[in-house]
């Protein structure tokens, strides 16, 4: 006949561990924020420039299709985001905010 004998628990194992269920906080961007890129525009380059500076040719609609012409040319896409100078007097301190300027597709 076998005998076994449960060992008791130990105190330190049947301790749950009670951690916070607090997760960390994400910072929510705002839509101003440096790496924005919505309100960008895509162009082509002119077409016999030798890319030293940028010089913008024919626009195209999106990144993606920026990306494919310029694969199929062999040259390089440049993307272009545009901003107004906003001045915001409501708190304590002046300061010079942007905003992005979106404009309508033309048809």
């Amino acid at each position: 006949m076998v005998t076994t004998i449960a060992a008791e628990p130990d105190e330190k194992t049947s301790q749950t561990t009670s951690r916070p269920a607090v997760r960390g906080t994400r910072r929510v961007r705002a839509a101003a924020d440096e790496d924005t890129t919505s309100g960008a525009r895509f162009f082509l380059p002119k077409p016999g420039t030798n890319g030293s500076t940028p010089e913008l040719g024919r626009e195209v609609a999106n990144e993606g299709e920026a990306r494919v012409e310029a694969l199929k040319l062999g040259v390089t896409y440049y993307s272009v985001q545009e901003w107004r100078p906003v001045a915001d007097f409501g708190g304590r301190n002046p300061e010079l905010k942007r905003e992005a300027v979106t404009r309508k597709a033309a048809g």
